[in-house]
């Protein structure tokens, strides 16, 4: 209880406010009496402390000793019975205890300490008998919600009904995921204005100190943990005041409640991201023994929103600070809660924005996240900033956004990917946009640097066979010749005008190199590798 709730106790209503600046809604939870001078060594927090003053009747200063000492442990105020001792507090007693918004109650004369001190203390017990049993008998209720699996809107429509209070539940940011049927859009706005301008996502503990605001300071805000450093937010609002609105040990067992809730959930959508990214590896090809038509990924994808595009591009969104470690489906800790948390609110936000023409997977393995858009997205660039911002605000992760090339059909996403892997690790950043890389496409040069000398040798031998790596003269003017007449798309005259010699010179030639070969060179595909195999050898 409160020491304003006191005065609605009928024992206690002549007692009276001595201070005009008392903060009346400190909590009372036991009392105390006597006249030892320290006391303050064997009292329990959060106690009013019940005296004559004895001690302080020619020593009021001594008194203000004492309501400093007092009011730092805390304790819920101080209940002196004038007129025995000390007929008047001095005006520097009072003074310090409005400075401090100590309360100084005074307890009237007829009523005995030992009086005061057995009814107060048995309204306390029967106070704390009536909230234990309605903490049990909620966490029982609630409870028995979890296993019937009532969502997250019922259980906020209990809790507001038990509470007679408006609620609702914000995630970690900073929107609000479900609300009671009293909580109005206002309360909803008001809630998602005070989580910015006052950086809730800052302030950890269980629940908040009172914000100095007229708007919200009638509103109680706890947080609630889940997995790791994660947390969200439950409001209560039009409470006059923090305890004396809500028992501490009934919200304790909601909050728990609560919790347990959103880690079953949490585990919900972990396996429903396991199953999109199913389809995502399908959709890549990475199982080499299955192939896929367009029309079979047409009707699989469509219940994930896959559209029939002119052009498809992804978009890679990689935490960096996760990078290398393995994403853990059965045993979640801090790092896969936080993941889960902002897939959730990004797939969210980009379906309201986008209207579904942008699809989000899960590429939990990674740590990544795979933004497919399907057509032309101009504000994509925009909204990427926001969410790298906002992510970096709440959970304090890096998050990059790698750019793969357009594709025209589905089945070449996965080219696309690979692309925007490559734009991850090597990518251009665009503009002096740091964490938005995009894929430079390699000249001929630069793809064949990337291939081995072992490949190149193994290549030139199977499709030039003796040709390759000769150095015998005339094996080197044949090769010379068939380089010359494939860039002269295979004609006599042609290769015979460039190299200066005879038409029949080259016929002759032509024929060595085909018999060496064991192919004629009328085939376009095959001339292509052939000059494939020389452009190797030259840049060897």
């Amino acid at each position: 209880m409160t020491v304003e709730e006191l005065f609605e106790i009928e024992s206690f209503k002549k007692f009276k406010v001595i201070n005009n600046n008392a903060d009346l809604t400190r909590r009372i939870i036991t009392v105390e009496s006597t006249e030892t001078p320290d006391v303050v060594n064997y009292l329990t927090p959060n106690s009013l402390l019940i005296t004559t003053a004895m001690s302080y009747q020619n020593n009021q200063e001594g008194l203000i000793d004492l309501i400093y000492t007092l009011n730092n442990l805390p304790c819920a105020g101080l209940a002196i019975k004038l007129g025995r001792f000390i007929d008047k507090l001095d005006e520097r007693v009072i003074q310090v205890s409005d400075e401090l918004g100590f309360p100084l109650l005074q307890i009237p004369l007829e009523m005995t300490l030992g009086e005061v001190y057995h009814n107060l203390l048995s309204h306390l017990w029967n106070n704390q008998n009536e909230e234990l049993l309605s903490a049990l008998n909620t966490q029982k209720k609630f409870s028995n919600l979890v296993i019937q699996g009532t969502s997250i809107k019922t259980m906020l429509n209990n809790l507001g009904h038990a509470l007679k209070k408006p609620v609702a539940l914000m995630n970690p940011f900073g929107q609000i995921i479900s609300y009671n049927s009293t909580c109005t859009k206002e309360k909803v706005a008001l809630a998602e204005k005070t989580f910015h301008k006052y950086e809730l996502y800052n302030r950890k503990s269980g629940e908040f100190a009172s914000i100095k605001d007229n708007q919200v300071e009638k509103t109680s805000i706890f947080t609630i943990k889940n997995v790791g450093q994660n947390y969200y937010y439950l409001f209560v609002f039009d409470s006059k005041n923090k305890v004396a609105a809500l028992s501490e040990m009934v919200i304790e067992q909601v909050l728990l409640i609560f919790r347990v809730s959103m880690y079953k959930n949490l585990y919900m959508l972990g396996n429903a991201l396991k199953n999109k990214e199913e389809f995502l590896n399908i959709l890549l090809n990475r199982y080499k023994d299955e192939s896929w038509t367009s029309h079979q990924l047409m009707v699989i994808g469509e219940k994930y929103g896959l559209l029939d595009s002119e052009d498809y591009t992804v978009i890679l969104g990689t935490l960096e600070t996760f990078e290398g470690e393995k994403f853990n489906y059965t045993n979640f800790s801090s790092k896969e809660e936080q993941y889960v948390a902002i897939y959730d609110w990004m797939d969210k936000e980009i379906n309201r924005i986008f209207n579904g023409k942008i699809i989000m997977f899960p590429e939990a393995s990674n740590f990544r996240f795979l933004i497919l858009l399907q057509g032309n997205c101009p504000d994509m660039l925009d909204r990427l900033s926001d969410f790298h911002d906002m992510v970096q605000k709440i959970f304090k992760i890096n998050i990059i956004f790698s750019y793969g090339n357009s594709m025209v059909d589905i089945n070449s996403i996965k080219f696309s990917y690979k692309e925007a892997i490559e734009g991850y690790r090597y990518g251009e950043c665009k503009g002096n946009i740091s964490y938005i890389k995009y894929y430079r496409p390699k000249n001929a040069s630069e793809l064949l640097k990337s291939v081995s000398n072992e490949q190149v040798q193994g290549f030139c031998l199977h499709i030039l066979k003796e040709l390759a790596y000769s150095t015998d003269e005339m094996m080197l003017e044949l090769r010379r010749t068939l380089q010359v007449y494939l860039e002269c798309r295979c004609s006599i005259t042609a290769t015979a005008r460039r190299m200066f010699l005879h038409r029949n010179t080259i016929k002759y030639r032509i024929k060595r190199c085909e018999d060496i070969l064991g192919n004629d060179l009328s085939d376009f595909d095959y001339c292509f590798q052939l000059q494939l195999g020389l452009i190797l050898l030259e840049n060897q």
